[in-house]
């Protein structure tokens, strides 16, 4: 039995969120003297092996209204519960850093999709004001791409998970975030960024948080959103460039890359998906972006990015 921590001693934004956590979590702290109240409390303590009731269910998950049940057989147990705790119990000789990328993945989602968040599998940068997201599955080049990106002078923004706020009559806004870059190797050492790398994302693979570049500091404000970018590869049907995706198009890229999208479903009606989904469409182009995933060609991908950016403003 795991005794429930008392005295929680970070404090992280995430998502826009306050987030106190007793588990040093490989994201910029919140040390701004006028911190909000918490949001959110991550804790470790103890885990049911079941929820009683659930309306929806994956592979290894279960929901319902308040709470959501990740269970890892050989890592660990995480429940969600009301939009405002997040408990962590790991299986017996695992170490807690090892949880982590569930920790600020998916069982942060499940917090967010209870408090009726609208999130992205994407990274985000800001240029000169707005957010510029971009999607696409794992290993498709998102954090390359915003690595290159500030490389390039843009300010760092999040990665991975991104959560987007909406108003009834105004451009959406990318929530504030205090993520880091979750980069491999190979794109550590095109990039220049072995001093900014930090520990692996998991034992069993080459992947590594990365520090955003010093001046990027954590930002506390959100950003309007100023497009959005469908991640894909050249092929004989798509060939490389940027195209404006119809609405229809647009809409089921973005239910598509929706962060874990069945739990994204499973919360679509406290969430208002499509109402939100078409709102968003309203005020923001969603774009798919073929290119090579070429690292010594990452200069080109920039360039076109931000002349893009240009004819939009």
């Amino acid at each position: 039995m795991i005794g429930a921590s008392s005295t929680p001693a970070h404090r992280y934004l995430m998502s826009g969120l306050s987030v106190r956590s007793a588990i040093a979590l490989p994201m910029q702290t919140d040390h701004r003297p006028d911190a909000a109240p918490v949001d959110v409390t991550i804790e470790l303590g103890d885990v049911p092996d079941h929820l009683n009731e659930f309306t929806h269910r994956g592979a290894n998950w279960w929901s319902n209204a308040d709470h959501c049940l990740l269970i890892l057989p050989g890592i660990g147990r995480f429940l969600a519960s009301g939009g405002r705790q997040l408990t962590v119990m790991p299986d017996p000789g695992i170490a807690v850093d090892d949880l982590v990328v569930f920790i600020t993945g998916t069982v942060m989602s499940a917090v967010l999709y209870q408090r009726g968040a609208f999130l992205l599998h994407a990274s985000a940068v800001v240029h000169d004001g707005r957010a510029y997201v971009f999607c696409g599955s794992s290993g498709a080049g998102k954090s390359t791409l915003s690595a290159a990106l500030v490389r390039a002078g843009c300010e760092f923004l999040s990665d991975d998970l991104c959560s987007i706020r909406h108003s009834a009559d105004a451009p959406p806004l990318v929530e504030a975030d205090g993520r880091t870059l979750r980069l491999y190797d190979d794109s550590i050492r095109t990039l220049g960024l072995a001093d900014a790398v930090g520990a692996r994302v998991r034992q069993q693979i080459e992947k590594f948080y990365v520090e955003p570049s010093s001046g990027s500091g954590l930002r506390a404000g959100s950003v309007p959103l100023g497009a959005i970018y469908m991640l894909g590869d050249v092929n004989p049907t798509h060939p490389e460039g940027l195209t404006r995706l119809p609405p229809l198009d647009a809409a089921q890229a973005l239910l598509r890359e929706s962060y874990r999208r069945r739990l994204a479903l499973a919360y679509s009606a406290k969430g208002a998906l499509a109402a939100r989904t078409a709102t968003l469409l309203k005020y923001t182009g969603v774009f798919a972006f073929h290119r090579r995933r070429d690292l010594n060609r990452l200069d080109e991908g920039v360039e076109l990015l931000m002349s893009h950016w240009k004819g939009l403003s």
